[in-house]
């Protein structure tokens, strides 16, 4: 049974969200033309013509909302933005102009209730340019509307609406009460769910939809029974006889069948009896537009005759007829008499009478347009048709158009409905074979993930069993000529002995040749393992070192597979690794500590645990992540080992990896600008925000790329500096503009404090803006909001014949640094262990790669830091450059 947030979501997401707006404009549509046909039909009065302004107003709001979802959807404006706050002041709108079309109060006092409504309007317009001002800048913030106070404002308000009207219909009852009272209370209802879960915490967003999906069909109910209670049942222009008892409850029944009906000519025949005993007359026949190219009239029914007329002869075209042609031209009433120039036997004796009579021919017209006709006689010398006849004749007229307009009306919205609901399964139809296909692609690819690791224990097992023949062979070996040393003499002992080590040495070549083919296709197969799953879980750059070891586990951290490297580095053979816990892989407790939190399931899937840890007075360092994961949890886990710091070549392999990385991460950025202009489809609120959040990452992954090719290039020593003169103050402004973006986000102001006659220094331009970039990110990302970043620099005098400084100082209001922990915030990948003190606002590859330019121009760097205060990053630069001054001073 679906539950009101099941409801929630129908109307809010993509595509609940578009059969919500469809059918309130097609609901709007309909209330339109009724408030239309009544107000003609009632001679323009003034209650009509309300009606029908509410209605054109309540209309066009839909109209304006969906061009502007559509032009959302282009991509000119912010769908977030412009709509919520639109959609809001629509939705007042609406229930303002239904209170002042239907409330029996308004008809009261009409010029009162129009200029109270004028003067609702104007301040709901000036509100709305003020709140929806107020909200674009909000919007970029990543702020949901529902969440934010404005929607409170207009739930608010919305509720105070629905509730005065309520207090006037109350007190001014009058009819169709029921109808709008339900109306009202619906509105009532949605707008005080939205306010009370607001305030307590629960997202009823999108109430006063279900409000509008109820209260709107019975506006448009309401207008209906409006426009047959004023218009006396519908017919305004003709007053009913009151000398016929029970007529106007007979044409009313009459109706009804009609519009009821599936087969329509077959009804309309049906109420020709009835008809012609309200009328008077002795015969009647009713004709509806004729089928074809030619125009005519189609006849579908002649009473008193008991059968329907023959296909052969029910049309009637009106060059053949030309006394039909004159009430459908005039669209009014046409008496024919006997002696008149028109002949009316021809069209009589085709109906099934010979005697000539008078006619009386009465077109079906709504909104101008000929529904049909209808023609009356007295064939039999029945005498003439009188005024009575005519006025009861026109009756019948009208209340027939009328219930062939709402039939014709009620056919076209069902064929709308049908097409969309077509239209709506087809798309899901499609979105389903695209799931099905993607999902039969991951399980493929986790299949040959599979195989590779069985290949590989294959391998490796064929490995260990060639070293073990090669150390038996070796054996016999050294005990041969053990034996040969001692029991065989002179120069036969001494041939023997060169036969046999001579076959025994070539048994041994072969060997060695086989064991390093199988080392080779090992390693082979050890990269594409990597390359399909461990590379997939290593996302952090590694810290000057490489891969020296891969360990896969189960699901319970037993080891399954440990390749060569691994097992040097465990000191282990692959026998003896196999179903040993991989938390008792090392000793240190530090290794411990991380597995137990891989195996509890701290990391997600896609992240990483990084340790660092000893053995045996070795340093090592491993990521540690979880493979694939569903709702059973990890399927299994995997640690990539590293020892020491390794650089060099592989530096430039870590820095070549990056570069090609960005391949893929344009392409996902590319998509993800598609799928946010809506260029392929509509989204929902929730769906804008997760692309939202994964362009943001993505853009988050440019930057750590960016520190990774960085690193890379200073841990390969290709550091190159292009020493020339430099203003320090205009590259400190520069770097502080291309942060503004980050410190408006955080409400941060920056205060520059640089002296007046700082000289232009002799440094490399781009090294200098990438120091002072990395100092300033790491003061917006620690320091409290609302507060100061200083920038400070002033020249330093010359010590002992040295060139002058330039000292330059970043002070941030963070909290502080522990004393332990200052001498490791140069450290790559490393955090302040307290997490209630963000003295260090990055993991530190960005300070690092700051120290290593600054050194590399021959300055220093080093931070000063008070507790509960906050840090001070300052660096001094000689002004000589870097050529002319010994590198890493100080």
């Amino acid at each position: 049974m679906p539950t009101i947030r099941d409801l929630l979501d129908l109307v809010l997401t993509s595509p609940g969200d578009l059969y919500y707006h469809f059918a309130l404009l097609f609901t709007l549509q309909i209330l339109l033309a009724v408030a239309w046909a009544h107000w003609r039909r009632a001679n323009r009065a003034p209650e009509a013509r309300r009606v029908l302004w509410a209605s054109l107003g309540m209309f066009m709001c839909r109209v304006v909302l969906l061009l502007a979802n559509i032009i959302a959807g282009t991509g000119a404006v912010p769908r977030t933005a412009v709509l919520p706050p639109l959609e809001s002041f629509f939705d007042l709108v609406v229930v303002l102009l239904c209170a002042w079309a239907f409330l029996p109060a308004v008809r009261r006092e009409p010029r009162l209730a129009t200029g109270a409504l004028i003067g609702m309007l104007i301040l709901s317009v000036l509100a709305y340019a003020y709140l929806a001002a107020a909200w674009m800048p909000v919007d970029g913030a990543g702020i949901a509307y529902d969440t934010y106070w404005q929607t409170q404002v207009w739930e608010s308000v919305g509720a105070v609406v629905s509730i005065l009207s309520i207090l006037a219909l109350v007190i001014w009852a009058g009819p169709g009460r029921n109808l709008l009272m339900a109306a009202l209370l619906a509105w009532l209802s949605g707008y005080s769910a939205q306010l009370l879960g607001s305030m307590v915490g629960l997202n009823l967003f999108g109430t006063v939809r279900l409000a509008n999906l109820i209260a709107i069909p019975l506006m448009t109910a309401l207008a209906f029974q409006e426009a047959l209670r004023e218009a006396d049942l519908g017919f305004p222009t003709v007053e009913l006889s009151p000398g016929t008892p029970g007529g106007v409850r007979l044409l009313i029944e009459l109706t009804h069948r009609v519009a009821k009906a599936s087969d329509i000519d077959g009804a309309l025949a049906a109420t020709l009896p009835q008809t012609i005993e309200y009328v008077g007359t002795e015969m009647v026949a009713l004709g509806l537009p004729g089928l074809g190219a030619s125009p005519g009239i189609r006849f579908v029914g002649v009473y008193p005759s008991r059968r329907r007329i023959s296909e052969g002869r029910q049309q009637f075209s009106l060059d053949e007829f030309p006394i039909l042609a004159q009430p459908i031209s005039s669209r009014q009433s046409v008496l024919v008499e006997p002696s008149s120039d028109l002949d009316p036997l021809p069209m009589l004796e085709r109906l099934g009478f010979s005697e000539v009579s008078p006619l009386l021919l009465e077109p079906l017209v709504a909104d101008n347009d000929v529904m049909g006709l209808l023609v009356f006689a007295n064939p039999t010398g029945g005498g003439a048709i009188s005024e009575e006849h005519t006025e009861r004749a026109r009756e019948v007229a009208l209340m027939l158009s009328s219930t062939l307009a709402s039939i014709g009306l009620r056919r076209s919205s069902e064929e709308r409905a049908t097409r969309l609901a077509a239209m709506l399964q087809q798309q899901e139809s499609e979105r389903a074979e695209r799931t099905s296909t993607l999902q039969a692609d991951l399980d493929q690819a986790q299949q040959e993930a599979q195989g590779f690791a069985r290949r590989v224990t294959q391998l490796e097992d064929e490995v260990t069993v060639h070293r073990r023949r090669a150390d038996e062979l070796a054996q016999m070996l050294h005990e041969t000529e053990q034996k040969a040393q001692s029991e065989i003499s002179a120069s036969a002992q001494l041939a023997v002995f060169e036969t046999k080590l001579t076959e025994l040495a070539g048994m041994r070549d072969s060997l060695q040749a086989n064991l390093a083919e199988s080392e080779r296709r090992v390693g082979e197969l050890e990269q594409e393992l990597r390359a399909v799953q461990v590379d997939s879980v290593l996302t952090l750059p590694s810290e000057g070192g490489t891969v020296g070891g891969v360990v896969l586990t189960d699901e319970r951290g037993n080891i399954i597979v440990a390749d060569r490297g691994a097992q040097r580095m465990l000191r282990r053979s692959h026998d003896d690794l196999l179903g040993v816990p991989l938390q008792s892989a090392f000793s240190d407790p530090a290794w411990a500590q991380s597995v137990g939190e891989l195996l509890s399931g701290l990391p997600q899937h896609g992240t990483t645990l990084v340790a660092n840890f000893e053995q045996g007075g070795r340093e090592f360092a491993a990521e540690l992540s979880p493979l694939s994961t569903d709702a059973t949890g990890a399927s299994g886990y995997v640690a990539v080992l590293r020892e020491g710091d390794e650089s060099g070549g592989r530096s430039e392999v870590v820095a070549s990896l990056a570069h090609e990385l960005r391949t893929p991460m344009t392409s996902i950025v590319g998509y993800t600008d598609l799928l946010l202009s809506e260029s392929v489809g509509i989204l929902g609120e929730m769906q804008r925000k997760f692309l939202q959040r994964v362009k943001a990452n993505i853009e988050r992954m440019g930057s750590l790329l960016n520190d990774i090719v960085e690193i890379a290039v200073i841990d390969a020593g290709q550091i190159e500096l292009v020493p020339e003169p430099i203003d320090l103050v205009t590259v400190v402004e520069e770097a502080i503009m291309g942060l503004s973006a980050q410190f408006r986000e955080r409400d941060l102001s920056v205060q520059l404090d640089m002296a007046l006659q700082l000289p232009p220094i002799k440094a490399d331009r781009d090294s200098l803006y990438q120091i002072m970039l990395h100092l300033l990110s790491n003061a917006c990302q620690c320091s409290r909001s609302g507060t100061e970043v200083l920038v400070t620099g002033h020249l330093e005098d010359a010590v002992d014949g040295t060139s002058p400084y330039v000292r330059i100082a970043v002070t941030d209001t963070g909290g502080g640094i522990a004393p332990e922990d200052q001498p490791r915030v140069f450290q790559r990948l490393y955090r302040a262990d307290h997490p209630l003190i963000n003295g260090l606002g990055e993991t530190g590859v960005g300070l690092s790669i700051a120290k290593a330019l600054v050194e590399a121009h021959g300055g220093r760097i080093w931070v000063e830091s008070d507790m509960g205060t906050g840090s001070a990053f300052a660096f001094v630069l000689p002004v000589a450059g870097p050529s002319q001054v010994p590198g890493g001073s100080g």
